[in-house]
């Protein structure tokens, strides 16, 4: 935290069952009397992991101005919670400190009544649902982040309120990241058609309908440096250096509108789109039908975080024709299995599985079959080396050039 009058940052981190109100009270307590000036503290962070506060809204923002008045200079301000809602203490805290905060990340779902941020550069946004008594005014043209936690239209609804009749531009923004509820029964509104992002670089978004309205509507640059959607369970999709016509971005956002439509938008982007030039995908599971990655001719980094088999593996390695990476978490072997070609773009190669006497076997007969294949290999990762292994390297690394950079130093 630094020493006495030099302190710069401050962090409370509350992972007990003591009441809010009364662990923070006992924090300016005791650091009132090893640091009795806490005017140089510029960043607050606050994980908020104790019991829920009993004390009244009106006692919370009386501790909210304590805390202010203790440390006046902060414009950093962090807060997390295990509490999906905020007591009030953080939403008082925010209407204190906003017109001097330039970093405001707030993942509790908070309810500011006076905030009017002037300096604001980055933000976490995750409003609660009383809209008609929340003032959440930010200066769109000065934010460079932008992370909205919460529901879409509705934010973006807020924080235009006072562009109405006009284009909210939000002049500087690089990189914006949202994470909203699906929620198919509410209506969208207009609210995106106003939106623009002339500068905008890296995009983060989850399949719904709302941001698949932000992409089709919204005026963005025709080329990301980076484009994230994120599923709850399916997976995860990276494209870098993306180029995005007015064709392509309406096809995304078609299938952006619902996220059942993940493993068609999986085709689209690593097949006939060509969208990036390096596209990385992450499965937290694997599709019921179809053959895995027939389609994905364009994907260049492939983690498989659910357990697979080696010979659905080895079937699948082939038909990823530009595939340099591939990182497997739960390796299955099978009793028999075929190896064919197409191992040969493979630069780096990471797999995990149960080490036991058995699998450690097993390994050792598939890189003895394999590695002579991985013409490119630059990289293998093992959760232990098997048995035999430095042996092979010895004997087939002057033959297979590629393998003699596996052999000990030693």
């Amino acid at each position: 935290m630094g020493h006495h009058g030099n302190a710069r940052k401050l962090v409370l981190f509350m992972g007990c069952t003591m009441d809010l109100s009364k662990f923070i009270a006992k924090a300016i307590e005791v650091l009132s009397i090893v640091m009795p000036v806490w005017k140089s503290i510029d960043e607050l962070h606050m994980e908020l992991n104790a019991a829920k506060s009993m004390e009244s809204r009106g006692q919370l923002r009386k501790l909210a101005s304590r805390m202010f008045k203790s440390m006046p200079q902060v414009t950093q301000l962090y807060v997390n919670s295990e509490e999906d809602e905020d007591d009030g203490l953080v939403s008082a805290l925010i209407d204190l400190y906003a017109e001097q905060l330039v970093k405001c990340e707030s993942y509790v779902m908070v309810e500011p009544h006076a905030a009017v941020f002037k300096n604001l550069k980055q933000a976490v946004v995750r409003l609660g649902f009383d809209s008609e008594q929340i003032c959440c005014k930010m200066p769109l043209q000065k934010l460079t982040h932008l992370y909205i936690a919460g529901d879409l239209q509705q934010t973006m609804e807020q924080l235009q309120k006072e562009y109405s009749g006009e284009s909210a531009e939000f002049t500087q923004l690089k990189q914006l990241c949202i994470l909203t509820p699906v929620d198919e029964k509410k209506e969208v509104s207009r609210v995106f058609t106003d939106l623009s992002f002339p500068q905008l670089s890296v995009l983060r978004i989850n399949p719904s309908r709302k941001t698949s309205q932000l992409l089709l509507k919204s005026n963005m640059p025709s080329t990301l440096n980076k484009l994230e959607i994120l599923t709850l369970y399916m997976g995860t999709i990276v494209l870098y250096n993306v180029s995005l016509n007015e064709a392509n971005k309406t096809r995304l956002a078609e299938l952006l509108d619902n996220e059942s439509n993940f493993w068609t938008m999986a085709d689209y982007l690593f097949g006939t789109a060509q969208l990036s030039s390096h596209a990385v995908l992450t499965l937290g599971t694997l599709p019921q039908q179809g053959s895995l990655g027939a389609k994905w001719q364009h994907l260049t980094k492939l983690e498989v975080i659910p357990a697979i088999r080696l010979q659905t593996l080895l079937e699948l390695i082939p038909r990823l024709t530009e595939l340099t990476e591939l990182v497997v978490h739960d390796l299955q072997f099978d009793e028999e299995w075929e190896l064919s070609e197409g191992y040969e773009r493979l630069e780096i190669l990471r797999l995990n599985y149960e080490v036991t006497e058995t699998s450690q076997l097993a390994v050792m007969k598939l890189l003895a079959q394999l590695l002579p294949k991985l013409v490119s290999i630059e990289e293998l990762f093992l959760p232990t080396v098997p048995h035999d292994f430095y042996a092979f390297v010895q004997e087939y690394g002057a033959k297979y050039p590629h393998i003699a950079g596996f052999a000990p130093d030693f």
